[in-house]
């Protein structure tokens, strides 16, 4: 059975459905799976009730194609009011009901990204949410495929990497105890202990999830996929496509404003970006692998390692070159300052570039926001920077090396047609021409910022480049001259 017949008229749940990755998952269903219904659990938010955060999501670019061909293509959505942190997913009795009766196919993609999350909020939204999730899915009668995703990196304190769960030292009920006994205060002291060697709360409370699966759940057919530093489209929905400033999205938004100048980085090291369409593709493959036969709970869990750099590996040293070239030929609109700096491999050399590119003009443009009765900004926005900054440095500074069998075995299961239609075979990505995509799907979708703008926008950055150029090279002649002066007065009077 092919892909789109396996899935077809079939009734499936998705969480995190208003995320990155959900948004392209879902697209991807409703285009290429012929699906009988798709039920999305959403919660409101500030506001807004979970209806109207559901048509929020149609909003979306990627989605006008489907709509388009398919005018009633959302009538097969059902909004499903819920909270992964709550029991039974905070479902009401009949949604329950609704849900557990005829979905076959579980996507859980819904987590918190945020990396320096406190413990205890960290554990609840991305283990206890997945346990929520897992307990629902116990009742589901037809349930054959239940994809989870984790992240390539919750085993990071390995420098080898296979595709299988890795034991912890601690059980999920222990690391309960310690939640239930400790107060906040005690447990971020004892947090760095419970980290085991890894950098922060959000790759630990993926690896529990992942344990707590394997130890507990092994008679829900389950799949993990397992992706790297997720980072634009390739080619589907749209080239290019991103609407979040999570990850990479951040790092290269920052970069084209001009914000971002210097950052700790071992530019031989390899940037493990792995394009959300080739994520998704990946999981609806991977669910459908796991649908084709009964589930054996005596199998360990399959595990699938989504990464490129032990495929189609690419350097930091080339990113950066990449970028350099194509942030200059499709600039923003609108820059803090012209995209320049680099990174640095010297902590402390990146130190003193952050205190005179970042801080030092954060502060007097502020200075000069206060001045003339505005308010200030620059340096809220720097330290929002920073955290995000000293997140990614640790893996921008570190290599993997991640096996991925399973997808190749995958692969030789496909028929040609579906692996042209789920096609997760990064091999044959050109790095560059995806930077430039890249670029211009940040300016797109990201900034609103429309391509006719282009030349506009090349012409000012070139005029804010040499006005500062300019202003640096006055500063430097004046500073020479001062020291000359001080020389040639002090021969004068020894």
């Amino acid at each position: 059975m092919d892909i789109p017949e396996f899935y077809r008229n079939r009734e499936i749940f998705v969480t995190g459905a208003t995320g990155f990755v959900g948004k392209v998952l879902l697209e991807k269903l409703l285009r290429s799976c012929n699906v009988g219904r798709i039920y999305l659990l959403i919660r409101s938010k500030k506001g807004i009730e979970a209806e109207e955060r559901k048509n929020e999501i149609f909003q979306a670019e990627i989605f006008d194609e489907v709509k388009r061909d398919i005018p009633d293509i959302l009538d097969r959505v059902c909004c499903i009011e819920g909270n992964i942190l709550h029991d039974n997913l905070g479902m009401s009795p009949s949604d329950i009901d609704l849900v557990t009766k005829d979905v076959s196919v579980v996507f859980h993609v819904a987590a918190s990204v945020k990396f320096e999350e406190p413990f205890r909020k960290s554990f609840s939204n991305n283990v206890q949410s997945t346990k929520n999730v897992a307990d629902v899915c116990r009742f589901m009668k037809n349930l054959v495929s239940f994809v989870h995703v984790s992240t390539a990196y919750c085993n990071c304190e390995r420098d080898e990497l296979d595709e299988r769960i890795y034991p912890l030292s601690r059980s999920y009920q222990a690391y309960q105890n310690v939640l239930d006994l400790e107060n906040d205060d005690f447990m971020e002291k004892i947090a760095p202990k419970l980290l085991e060697g890894r950098p922060n709360t959000y790759t630990l409370t993926k690896a529990i999830a992942e344990n707590l699966l394997n130890t507990s759940y092994k008679d829900l057919p389950i799949v993990i996929v397992r992706p790297s530093i997720v980072s634009s489209s390739w080619k589907e929905p749209l080239p290019g496509w991103n609407d979040s400033l999570n990850g990479a999205n951040g790092l290269i938004a920052a970069a084209m404003k001009g914000i971002l100048r210097t950052m700790l980085v071992h530019g031989e090291k390899i940037a493990d970006l792995i394009p959300v369409d080739i994520v998704v593709n990946l999981m609806i493959t991977a669910g459908w692998e796991k649908g084709l036969v009964p589930h054996d709970r005596s199998q360990d869990i399959e595990v699938y390692n989504c990464i490129s750099g032990t495929i189609n590996p690419m350097t930091w040293f080339k990113f950066v070159d990449c970028m350099e070239k194509h942030v200059w030929n499709y600039p923003s609109q609108r820059v803090f300052i012209y995209p320049a700096g680099g990174f640095k491999r010297n902590y402390f050399w990146n130190r003193l570039c952050v205190l005179l590119e970042h801080q030092l003009p954060a502060t007097l443009v502020d200075l000069l926001l206060i001045v003339i009765g505005k308010k200030p900004r620059l340096i809220s926005i720097y330290k929002k920077l920073h955290k995000a900054i000293g997140v990614l440095e640790y893996f921008s500074t570190r290599e993997w090396k991640f096996h991925s069998n399973n997808i190749k075995k995958l692969m030789k299961k496909m028929s040609i047609e579906d692996l042209e239609e789920f096609n997760f075979d990064i091999s044959g990505m050109d790095w560059d021409e995806y930077l430039k995509n890249y670029v211009m799907g940040t300016r797109r979708y990201l900034f609103k910022e429309d391509d006719s703008t282009i030349p506009e926008s090349r012409n000012r950055l070139k005029k804010r480049y040499f006005i500062a150029l300019t202003i640096q090279t006055g500063i430097v002649l004046g500073v020479a001259h001062y020291l000359s002066s001080k020389l040639l007065f002090g021969e004068l009077f020894s």
